[in-house]
């Protein structure tokens, strides 16, 4: 791909995005890209149609037989329910299983329990975990703190019934993609001191953390594949309402990462981020500041990467992605 020197920032100059280098993409991910177009979720209703063809394309053609697959629901205080699918090996150690709580992507406002259907089957036959995805309430419909509270309460309710779901409570990780790292950062740290043992990992993939845009990359990083900083300014003002603007002095509690007045209460962390995106130098900020409270991080900087790039399942880059997250929860689960 070549660059273009036309290309501008807000400041008028080059655009870094740019500057920085579309021909420093993986070329595997380079070509691959032009499959995955961005996705304008200003307008919503579109944006979910279209998120949902893609996924459906870039699915794999069979399910994996090692993999059985079951649905169900959580209730929920109101009398709701919140639906959940769960992702069990079939061929599996006697004894309670190891959980995996995963919470897809979608900027808040699009995304089902079908978003990481190939990469769940993945987590539960290479890990040999239980994995439950779950399908939280969607902004803009139903704005902060909707989201964080279903996937509380579905990790709760699993943990609650752990026993009769064959789960391991002693070895129970969250994980997130995008803004389901916003929401796993936002579940573990709630969850943190509720008596139940603790959470022995977050896995937090090109994760959404800083709602006030304060980053070089998030403020400047317009022509990068996938997602662009007019989508976090987006995302953010559909998912916290129009009382949000960036750079405001606070936000509420359990909304932001960046802005979580303690992360010392976070479990170990496997924080994952890519060169070619908006995203990056929040991601980077925040495992420096994780690891000053004393959280153990193991970070992976992908620097030929963009956003979400390991959804890319036939590329090299993106399979290497997705063994190292296979490993990291085998190690938090041994």
């Amino acid at each position: 791909m070549s660059t273009a020197s036309s290309a501008s920032d807000s400041r008028g100059g080059a655009d870094p995005s740019r500057r920085a280098g579309r021909m420093m993409l993986d070329p595997e991910l380079a070509a691959m890209q032009v499959l995955m177009p961005r996705i304008d979720i200003a307008e919503v209703a579109q944006a979910r149609a279209t998120e949902a063809a893609l996924v459906a394309n870039m699915r794999l053609s069979d399910h994996r037989p090692d993999v059985e697959t079951t649905d169900a629901v959580v209730p929920r205080s109101d009398g709701t329910h919140l639906a959940v699918r769960a992702y069990r090996p079939r061929t599996r150690r006697r004894g309670p299983l190891p959980m995996l709580l995963f919470i897809h992507g979608g900027s808040f406002v699009t995304g089902d329990l079908n978003t990481e259907d190939t990469r769940c089957e993945i987590y539960a036959a290479e890990a040999e975990c239980i994995v439950f995805a779950v399908d939280y309430r969607l902004a803009p419909e139903n704005p902060f703190p909707a989201g964080l509270d279903d996937c509380l309460t579905a990790l709760v309710h699993l943990r609650d019934q752990s026993d009769g779901l064959g789960i391991d409570n002693g070895r129970v990780a969250i994980g997130g993609l995008s803004a389901g790292g916003a929401l796993a950062s936002g579940t573990a740290i709630r969850s943190s001191g509720d008596g139940r043992p603790a959470l022995v990992l977050q896995m937090l993939l090109f994760p959404v953390l800083d709602a006030g845009l304060t980053t070089h990359t998030a403020r400047h990083y317009s022509d990068t594949p996938v997602l662009t900083h007019q989508t976090l300014r987006d995302m953010w003002r559909l998912y916290l309402g129009p009382r949000w603007s960036p750079g405001q002095a606070s936000y509420p509690i359990h909304s932001s990462p960046a802005h979580e007045p303690d992360v010392s209460l976070s479990p170990p962390t496997y924080l994952c981020t890519a060169g070619h995106d908006p995203l990056r130098d929040e991601a980077l900020e925040h495992a420096q500041r994780l690891m000053r409270a004393e959280v153990p991080v193991d970070l992976r900087q992908y620097a030929r990467g963009f956003h979400s790039f390991d959804s890319f399942h036939a590329t090299r880059l993106g399979q290497a992605a997705i063994r190292d997250q296979v490993e990291a929860l085998r190690a938090a689960f041994s």
